[in-house]
This record gives structure tokens, C-alpha cells and sequence, in this order.
């Protein structure tokens, strides 16, 4: 019998170092599938309830992405959008979330809710972090390094799938619920600072940002606002700290927040037009 793309079903709570199983499930009993929170397990880690709806997905129209209160895709016909509704709607009302009105264009489908709790779904893609792909173990791991720090901090994980389509890395996504704000960028969301520059992570943790995985020496997951940065070539250590009063004025005149920052001595200076740049001044801010 033909197995559907994603099995709608819910894990048990595992470690961070292990995940259950799960069997397919037939298309025709999808409709019969009930979807139950565990009971949370007693002890130290009882607030990590690992209730989320898990399984594999194949086709990336079945894939949401989130803005404001809507869930939305890219879907080459009513049939696929209508898989995609038929698939998110149970999972949505489990969850406390009430779907409303569909929205379709003949490609880009939407699908809006509304949350009597004030609360957003948002989603996290793990592609662009450092795993094994080709090893579930290795898979595994980071994902409950990402659900559990979510769960310890309120944000709710609905769902996360393992994602397997030739168009994409292996990988998996993991979708949680989140207060929203008009400025998306304000928002308390799961994110990825990779900015192409080893990261200061001294300077985050004591301005305290919640550390999620210190994912390699220029990448970083945490819990928070957009982090922005800025980074300022000076030819000493005294054109740093003048170049930083400036940036920090320009930071307040444009409402954005300033989280802290770090002068380096160059290992290697150089030389660009007769100017010899010997520090590197790093500034992190919020968006």
C-alpha cells in the first residue's frame, strides 16, 4: 500500500541523544490517527514534554512557512494545497491554534489561523548548520539540541520534521510557537548568526543572549531578536574606540539596540591605499 509523505504522529519524549522510532502510516488512516500529548515524565527534566508532531517529509509543498498568523507554500495545483491544509490543520488545532480562511493563486497557498492564546507559529530550517547529514545519529542529536532548549524556554515545539528531497540537504525543520510582534525581527524566535566572521561568544553571553549551540567558531544558534553585526577595520587601538561612539550613535539615532562589542589586535595587519590597519573592531546590536 502507498505510504504517505508524513506521518502525522507524535514521539515520545526521548533524550537529546537518542530519538524513537516511527512506522508509516497508510494514506486511509491518516483521519484515524489521534494525536496525544504525553504525560510529562517526573523528575528534573519534567518541563521537557517533547509533545511535538514528528515524522519524515518527501514533498516540499507539504512544508510550511511562517509569517504573522498564516502558514504558507508553494503548491502546483489544488489537489497538492489541499494535502497541505488536510496535513496542517489537525496539527495546528492540537496545539490551540484555530484555522480560518484558505487563500490560493494557483501556486502560493495560504493558510491563516487565529490563536485565542496570542501566540505565533514560526519555523526554524536546521540546513545551513554542521551535522552529518548522511548519519541519523548525528541528525538526531542536533535536533533535540534545538527542541529542548525551545521547550525550557516556552516556546512550544508543534512539530519537527526530517527532511528528505533530492532539491535539499538532509535535514529537518522544527516549527514552535512564539508571542509575535508587529517587527519581525523583534520577535523571541530560534536563529542562526552566521555572519562569515568568527564569532565573539564571550560578548553574547554576558550580555546575556540565550545560547542555544555554539555551532562552529563563526556560527551560532540562539533564542532572541535579530542580532545584527558590524564589522570596523582602525589603524589603532584609540580609531576603535572612535569608530564605536560613532556606530553607537548611529545605533540609537536608528532605534536599533546595542548588545556589546570586541577590539582585536590584527595577527596579520595590512596595508590598503598607505593606511596599515592593526585592530578589528567587532559590534553586535539588535536589528
Amino acid at each position: 500500500m502507498k505510504r504517505f509523505a508524513i506521518l502525522p504522529a507524535v514521539l515520545l519524549c526521548v533524550s537529546a541523544l537518542k530519538a524513537a522510532e516511527m512506522r508509516g502510516i497508510p494514506l486511509a488512516e491518516i483521519k484515524a490517527v489521534k494525536l496525544e500529548l504525553p504525560a510529562p515524565q517526573a523528575g528534573k527534566d519534567s518541563a521537557v514534554k517533547c509533545g511535538h508532531v514528528t515524522g519524515e517529509i518527501t514533498k516540499l509543498h507539504l512544508l510550511a512557512q511562517t509569517a504573522k498568523s498564516t502558514l504558507f507554500t508553494f503548491a502546483a495545483g489544488e489537489a497538492l494545497f489541499a494535502e497541505f491544509t488536510d496535513m496542517w490543520r489537525p496539527i495546528l488545532l492540537k496545539f490551540g491554534l484555530t484555522p480560518t480562511t484558505t487563500e490560493y493563486n494557483g501556486k502560493f497557498g495560504i493558510l491563516n489561523y487565529e490563536s485565542p492564546g496570542g501566540m505565533a507559529v514560526r519555523d526554524f530550517m536546521a540546513d545551513a548548520l554542521n551535522y552529518d547529514a548522511l548519519d541519523p545519529a548525528s541528525v538526531n542529536k542536533l535536533q533535540h539540541e534545538l527542541l529542548e532548549p525551545l521547550e525550557r524556554a516556552g516556546m512550544t515545539p508543534i512539530a519537527s520534521f526530517n527532511i528528505k528531497n533530492d532539491a535539499v540537504r538532509p535535514t529537518f525543520n522544527i516549527y514552535y510557537l512564539t508571542r509575535p510582534n508587529e517587527n519581525a525581527d523583534r520577535e523571541i524566535q530560534l536563529r542562526h548568526l552566521m555572519n562569515g566572521n568568527d564569532i565573539d561568544f564571550d560578548v553574547l553571553a554576558n550580555a546575556g543572549v540565550k545560547i542555544v549551540k555554539k555551532d562552529s567558531a563563526f556560527s551560532l544558534v540562539y533564542i532572541g531578536k535579530l542580532i545584527g553585526f558590524k564589522s570596523v577595520l582602525a589603524t589603532d587601538e584609540a580609531s576603535a574606540s572612535v569608530k564605536l561612539e560613532q556606530y553607537r550613535k548611529f545605533l540609537a539615532e536608528n532605534r536599533k539596540e546595542f548588545i556589546g562589542h570586541k577590539i582585536s589586535r590584527l595577527d596579520n595587519p595590512f596595508t590598503s591605499n598607505g593606511t596599515t590597519f592593526n585592530y578589528l573592531l567587532n559590534i553586535y546590536f539588535y536589528q
